[in-house]
């Protein structure tokens, strides 16, 4: 029986693999489209807290489902140390988004 590359978790069926893998992908898309417009318009008007709204957003939900996804599967990672980075990028992200909002940009 050949096994899909989509991990499931803990026994989880093909189906419930599918969903999270669609959800997560959906997540990303959501993000980069999201951080790509702040980013257009950091472009149009050249104002700095669009530049830091865009990167924080990105590191914020791009950059962890991609860690999330791409470490387990591709290398094989633990939960540990998958969960470390994706949360230090969510960390990073949270505080340039905070910068934009309270800082002087």
């Amino acid at each position: 029986m050949l096994g899909f590359p989509i991990q499931t978790v803990d026994g989880g069926t093909t189906a419930v693999a599918i969903a999270v893998f669609a959800g997560q992908a959906t997540a990303f898309a959501i993000a980069c489209w999201v951080a790509k417009r702040a980013y257009d318009g950091y472009r149009d008007a050249r104002r700095p807290p669009l530049l830091w709204l865009a990167l924080g957003i990105t590191l914020l939900a791009a950059v962890p489902t991609i860690i999330r996804f791409l470490l387990p599967t591709v290398f094989g990672a633990s939960s540990v140390i998958t969960a470390v980075p994706a949360s230090l990028s969510e960390i990073v992200g949270l505080t340039a988004i905070l910068y934009t909002v309270y800082g002087r940009p």
